[in-house]
């Protein structure tokens, strides 16, 4: 979950975006992979994706209904919001909505990167990203629709679901277990149906690992910090960047 690029300057930590509300401990590695870090690399920037969330004439989460049962379909719209960004539910891009949907069956707190991102700007401590919004976008677009609807109806079943993976996920992550943390998320339907792990994880981490073998020579201790989900599994990030890693392990 913590891991050193051998023969570099560069280490890789595995996150969690968020946090259940009844759990909001972080373990003691986070604080250390912050204090020794010089210099961050986050995924993405979360606000600058608002934008590309609407549909903006060209394909709406109403492509969705077809692929829903009447009863999921009501279920989907009494749960969206009312207004505010993500209002209405038939302006957003389908991968929009299948995005935030489970969020609306979770109790949350903000995880590792806001946390550390203000640090980072109180100390004035550098950081940067791996991808823009519009490229997150563009991973997000290639989820096929009959995924987005067939995943949308699994959630719709399981209400449950969001949180209990959460929570499970957590759990497994305070404790470092990276091969439990992605025997929990197969179970998710997020992740286990076609085209929906490639875009979410596997394409975006070729790309990322382009990106960042142009700082594996650079002096600067530098933290590079992304969703535990991208450190393992088929495709994942370490296998992608070809390097040689090996654990770090926190002070007692």
């Amino acid at each position: 979950m913590y891991l050193q690029l051998t023969g570099t300057q560069v280490r890789l930590l595995g996150s969690m975006h968020l946090f259940p509300a009844t759990s909001r401990r972080t373990p003691p590695w986070i604080a250390e992979a912050y204090d020794w870090a010089e210099a961050l690399v986050f995924e993405s920037d979360p606000p600058t994706i608002l934008p590309f969330l609407k549909a903006d004439g060209q394909g709406s989460a109403e492509q969705l209904q077809p692929l829903l049962s009447a009863h999921a379909w009501r279920q989907l719209h009494a749960a969206w919001p009312a207004e505010g960004p993500l209002a209405p539910l038939a302006d957003l891009r389908p991968w929009a909505a299948l995005i935030v949907a489970p969020t609306l069956f979770q109790q949350v707190v903000e995880g590792v990167e806001p946390r550390m991102l203000r640090s980072a700007i109180t100390q004035a401590k550098p950081y940067r990203y791996l991808e823009t919004a519009e490229e997150v976008a563009a991973a997000l677009e290639s989820i096929p629709l009959d995924a987005v609807g067939a995943a949308l109806g699994l959630l719709m079943a399981d209400l449950a679901e969001p949180q209990r993976t959460l929570e499970r996920m957590h759990a497994a992550w305070l404790n470092g277990d990276l091969l439990a943390v992605h025997r929990i998320a197969i179970e998710s339907p997020m992740f286990n149906l076609p085209g929906i792990r490639h875009a979410i994880l596997d394409a975006r981490n070729r790309a990322w690992a382009a990106r960042l073998t142009g700082l594996l020579a650079r002096p600067e201790r530098t933290l590079v910090v992304v969703g535990a989900l991208h450190l393992c599994g088929p495709g994942n990030l370490i296998d992608c960047l070809a390097q040689p890693v090996e654990p770090v392990f926190a002070t007692p």
